[in-house]
């Protein structure tokens, strides 16, 4: 009977053993799921995230372009005025010329003087305002919610795309 317990216990242990295996097998499976789907996940994020720089990179370039055309029209405003003092200045001059004028054919000359003066000052005064209604359109349309569209636009369609990248592939 000793013989018999014997080798009852012997399976027992042989069981337990095998039970051990395939237990510590389930758990090295269960491990290598794990670090796969935390891969796949740091695998999706750096996708969706190297598009958004994509993206952003987008659209810092739109916004720079937006401010280049904003100084590009607050040049044209400096030149305009610019334009304007000179031609007002030429007015003046030919009204004092005018006014100063003793002869008939002195005054008619600088009267046909100051009245080219007059035209240009006008003409100028139109660019001057002109040029200050563009300033005004171009800072309306490159506003700071203008610039965080600028770029906002671009990296979430880039990071859409992302995202469409990280689920198919």
């Amino acid at each position: 009977m000793a013989g018999l317990i014997g080798a009852g216990q012997g399976l027992r242990k042989l069981s337990n053993q095998g039970m051990q295996k395939v237990a510590s097998a389930d758990v090295a499976a269960e491990r290598q799921r794990i670090q796969m789907e935390m891969a796949e996940d740091a695998q999706d994020a750096s996708t969706i995230s190297t598009m958004g720089g994509i993206g952003g990179s987008v659209g810092i370039n739109s916004q720079i372009g937006m401010a280049k055309e904003m100084k590009t029209a607050k040049d044209a405003v400096t030149a305009a005025k610019n334009a304007n003092d000179a031609a007002q200045l030429g007015l003046k001059t030919a009204q004092a010329a005018e006014a100063g004028s003793a002869t008939g054919s002195a005054l008619a000359s600088n009267m046909a003087a100051t009245e080219a003066a007059t035209t240009v000052a006008a003409g100028s005064a139109e660019a001057l305002a002109l040029a200050e209604a563009g300033v005004n359109a171009t800072a309306a349309t490159s506003g700071t919610l203008a610039q965080v569209g600028a770029v906002a636009a671009p990296v979430a369609i880039a990071l859409g795309i992302g995202f469409l990248f990280s689920k198919l592939f």
